[in-house]
Parts: structure tokens; sequence; C-alpha cells
């Protein structure tokens, strides 16, 4: 009799630990979930997953612990492995704008730019006061070259939240894509003054600014890119070539030539650097400038040209003939 109660009693025991687990599971999960809230705005994206995990093997059944999973998880670049969290989402909840807009940011960054392209329309179709939707429907857009589009996209971006700096920063390359240069450095103004620029954006502005011929401006610019960043064979070309315009041939050569040091098989700046020296009136150091770049490059055009410009004030006339010959058999225009 008493072995009969003491079973009864382990039997009773257990069905109560069991139902007790099942209803305090959701609150487990729920709490996981909500600390791996905490980490991924912090950006710790792998102990974030580590508790979205946690959460969704407690309770598969919720589409936002999917969901922020799929987050962390691209946010670690498995974009992947998150495409099929977010599609689970979205299987369980098709009206949430989010689950689309992330969905399709990782399938822009595995190159699926049609089918992203589908989601971030999907996603602006549930929510179209999302800034971040068209700031990243315009990033896709950009990347399918569709640079109006993609414009668009940003106008909206940023009429619906004017603090997205990314926004204004993307934007600029669009409208520097189609040859607004002014509009792209108005952009980039905006962009600088409002954080702490790296020396990425310094360099694209003073870049912009060359495209403007305001070469002074340019020069201001890509000294602070280079301050930043002096490994940067492009802002160290583009200093010497700003230089050049100013008619300062000195600092001109001075920065080519350091970035010749980083890549001695940079032809477009051996060109810049006979172009300088031409200019100086050094025309025998000149021709061995564009030498370089000839050799590196045989079609280079500006280069057989100068080269043949300087032979021509040498009074190498029939050297010149053959440089200025090879131009307009390469260039019938």
């Amino acid at each position: 009799m008493k072995s009969n109660k003491l079973t009864y009693a382990v039997i009773i025991a257990g069905v109560v630990l069991v139902a007790g687990y099942f209803i305090v599971k959701p609150k487990l999960a729920h709490n996981n979930y909500n600390k791996g809230l905490v980490l991924l705005d912090s950006a710790k994206y792998q102990e974030a997953y580590e508790y979205f995990d946690k959460a969704v093997k407690m309770n598969s059944k919720k589409p936002d612990y999917l969901f922020k999973r799929g987050v962390a998880l691209a946010g670690l670049n498995k974009d992947s492995i998150a495409l099929l969290d977010f599609s689970k989402a979205i299987a369980m909840d098709s009206v949430r704008f989010d689950y689309f807009m992330y969905r399709g940011i990782s399938n822009r960054k595995l190159k699926q730019l049609d089918v992203a392209l589908a989601d971030l329309d999907r996603s602006i179709q549930l929510n179209d006061s999302s800034s971040k939707a068209y700031y990243e429907r315009g990033l896709l857009n950009a990347a399918l070259m569709n640079y109006d589009a993609s414009i668009s996209d940003y106008n909206k971006s940023i009429e619906l939240d004017g603090t997205n700096l990314e926004a204004f920063y993307s934007r600029g390359e669009s409208l520097a894509n189609v040859s607004d240069f002014k509009g792209a450095i108005a952009d980039y103004d905006k962009m600088i003054e409002g954080s702490n620029a790296t020396a990425e954006a310094y360099k694209k502005r003073g870049i912009f600014k060359l495209k403007i011929q305001d070469y002074q401006g340019a020069v201001s610019d890509l000294l602070v890119a280079a301050e930043k960043d002096n490994a940067d064979k492009e802002i160290l070309y583009n200093l010497g070539d700003a230089y050049s315009n100013l008619k300062d041939f000195n600092n001109a050569v001075k920065f080519v030539d350091k970035a010749l040091a980083i890549d001695p098989k940079y032809d477009i700046a051996y060109g810049i650097k006979g172009g300088a020296l031409l200019r100086k009136g050094d025309f025998k150091a000149a021709i061995a400038s564009f030498d370089k770049a000839i050799s590196l490059k045989p079609d280079y055009l500006k280069a057989i040209y100068g080269r043949g410009i300087c032979k021509a004030l040498l009074k190498d006339y029939k050297g010149s003939i053959v440089d200025f010959t090879k131009v307009i058999n390469l260039d019938k225009n």
C-alpha cells in the first residue's frame, strides 16, 4: 500500500514538474529573446545569436525570435543562413515590412539583386514611412546602376529622416555617377559636417571638386584625406593631379612619387607625373615618365600624346610624328 502511494506521489511530482516546465518555458524563451535584443543593440552579434537561438529552440512558433536570430546571423555575415530564418518568419507573418526589408538586405549582400528588389519593394508597400527601407532600396538600385531610381529613394529616405547621414553619402555617390558633381559635393558637405568623416569621404569630395575644376578645394580635402590615410595611392595621385592643375609642379611630382612608392606599376600616376614635368619644362624627365606609363599601358593615349609634344619641343620631329600617328591610329576621333 505504501509502495503504491509512493509511486503515485512520484508520478504526480513528475507531472507537476513537466507541467511547470511547459508553463515556465515560454517565459524562459522570452527572457533569452530580451537578452538577445540588448546584445544586438550593442552589435554583439555572436552573443545575441546564442540567446536568440535558445529562444527559438524553446519556442519556434514565434516569428520575431526567428527574425532576430536572422538579423544576428546577418550581422555575422552569415546571410545565406539568415535568409532561412527570414523566410520562416515571413511564412508565419507576411505583413511585417521589416522581415521583407532584412531579407532584401541579405539578398543584396549575396548579389541576388532581383530577388532583393522584390523584397524591398514589398517592404515599402507594407510601410511607406520607413527611411531605412528607402535607403536600402537606394543602395540596391545603385548596385543595379539604376542611379536615377537610387537618387529618388535616397531623397525619400532623407525626407523621412534628415539625420540619416549615410543617405546623404550614398546619394552623393549616385549624383556623381550621373555627373552631378555639385550636388554630390553638397551631400558630402552635409555628411562631413555631421560626422567624424573618414579619409574615404574627404577623398571622394576632393575628387568631385577636381571634376568641377575647384583645384584649391580639391587640395584641401585631399590633404585631410592623406593625413587620415597616407597609404591610399588614389588620394596621393589625385593630390598630384590637383597641384599640377594649380601649376604647383613640385608638389605635383612629390605626391605622385608617393603614390608610385606604394604602387610602382600605377600607370596613370606616371602619366600625371609626365604631364606635370612637361608643363614645368623638364621635357626629358617628362619623356621618361611617359615611357614608363606607356610600357605599363601601351594604349595610354594621353601619355603617348604628351610624349609626342615633348619630342616636338626637343625638336625630335620624327619621333613626335610617330607618337602623334599612334594617337590618331588608336583614336580616330
